[in-house]
C-alpha cells in the first residue's frame, strides 16, 4: 500500500513518467532495428552482385590501417617531451611517412594507410622516430596479417620495442583486412539478422508490457494502490484493561503475558501502555487525519507500479 501522504496527482505523474520512459525505449529499439535492416540490405545487395558477376574473391586485397595515436613516449627533448613521427614499411619498402607532432609524449595522428596484400607472407612494420631533421629511433613493432584474418575491424595497442629491447610506449592502431568478399558479406548478413531478431523479441515484450499497463486490470490495480489505509480502531478504555494493574513479572521481557492475564486474547500491557505513543516513531505508512506532503521519489513509485504489475501478470 502506498503512503497516505502521496497524493493522487503524484502517483499519476509517476505512472505517466513510466509510460513515457517505456515509449521512448520502444522508439529507440525501432530506430535501431531499422538501422540494422538497412545495413543487412546493403550487404545482401553486394552479395547478390558478386554472385551475378561470378567473382567470389578479391584479386588484390588491401589491409586498411589507421594509426591513431601513441602514448607514454620517452623524453627525447630537454623539456621531457618528443617530436614524434612514424613510418610504415611493407617488406622493407617504405609505404608512408607521417608528419611530426612537436613537443608531446602522447601524439595524435589519425592517419589512414592502405597496403596491397597478395599473400600472408608480407611483413608490415611500423617505426616511431623523433625529430625528422635529425631522426632518433624510439621504437618499432610488427603487424601480423593472421591477426586480421577474420575480416572484422580490430582496435589494438602495440608495444614499441626500443633499441635496447625495452618498451618505449604504445601505439594504437585500428585495422581491417578484407580478402574474401563472399564470406565477408555472409558474416555481416548473419550478424545483422541475429541483432534484428534479438531486438524484435525485446520490442515485442516491451510493447506487451506497455499494453498491460493500459488494460482495465492495470486501472483497477492502480485504484487499489491509491486507496488510503483504514484508520486504526479506537483504543479501549483503560478501565477495561485490567491487566495493567498486574505487577511486572520476574522476567522483564514478558509484560502481561497470556499466562498472567485472565484472557489470552488480550494484547500485552506494553502495546497500550501510557507514554508509548510519545516514544513511538511514526511510520510513513501510518494513518494521519492531517495529511502531509513530503517529497516524493517519482522513480521509486514508478518502479513500484511496474513491479506490482509484473508480479500480477506472472501469477496469471
Amino acid at each position: 500500500m502506498l503512503p497516505s501522504s502521496v497524493y493522487f496527482s503524484d502517483v499519476l505523474d509517476a505512472y505517466q513518467g513510466e509510460i513515457t520512459r517505456l515509449h521512448d525505449q520502444e522508439e529507440f529499439l525501432k530506430y535501431q532495428i531499422n538501422q540494422y535492416k538497412v545495413k543487412k540490405r546493403m550487404h545482401m545487395a553486394n552479395y547478390d552482385q558478386l554472385i551475378e558477376s561470378g567473382t567470389n574473391n578479391i584479386r588484390e586485397s588491401h589491409i586498411n590501417l589507421c594509426i591513431e595515436e601513441a602514448r607514454e613516449l620517452p623524453a627525447m627533448n630537454t623539456n621531457n617531451t618528443a617530436d614524434p613521427f612514424f613510418t610504415v614499411k611493407c617488406d622493407e619498402k617504405l609505404i608512408h611517412t607521417s608528419s611530426v607532432i612537436p613537443d608531446t609524449a602522447d601524439p595524435v595522428w589519425n592517419v589512414q594507410v592502405s597496403i596491397s596484400i597478395q599473400n600472408k607472407a608480407h611483413v608490415i612494420e611500423v617505426e616511431v622516430w623523433d625529430d625528422d631533421s635529425n631522426p632518433e629511433f624510439i621504437g618499432s613493432f610488427f603487424i601480423e596479417l593472421d591477426s586480421f584474418s577474420d575480416q572484422i575491424v580490430h582496435t589494438r595497442w602495440y608495444d614499441l620495442e626500443g633499441p635496447e629491447g625495452i618498451s618505449n610506449g604504445e601505439v594504437k592502431i585500428v585495422g581491417q583486412w578484407i580478402y574474401d568478399l563472399m564470406s565477408f558479406h555472409e558474416m555481416y548478413i548473419t550478424k545483422y539478422d541475429h541483432l534484428i531478431n534479438q531486438n524484435e523479441k525485446i520490442l515485442a515484450g516491451l510493447t506487451e508490457h506497455v499494453n498491460k499497463l493500459y488494460t482495465l486490470d492495470g486501472k483497477e490495480l492502480l485504484i487499489a494502490w491509491l486507496t488510503p489505509p483504514q484508520p486504526p480502531a479506537p483504543s479501549k478504555s483503560r478501565r477495561s484493561q485490567h491487566f495493567l494493574s498486574i505487577p511486572t513479572s520476574k522476567n522483564n521481557s514478558i509484560l502481561g503475558s497470556p499466562r498472567t492475564s485472565p484472557s489470552r486474547s488480550k494484547q500485552p500491557a506494553y502495546y497500550n501502555s501510557p507514554g508509548r505513543d510519545e516514544k513511538r516513531i511514526n511510520s510513513p505508512l501510518a494513518y494521519s487525519n492531517k495529511p502531509q506532503r513530503p517529497s516524493t521519489d517519482y522513480f521509486a513509485v514508478g518502479m513500484y507500479l511496474t513491479n506490482r504489475a509484473t508480479r500480477k501478470t506472472g501469477k496469471k
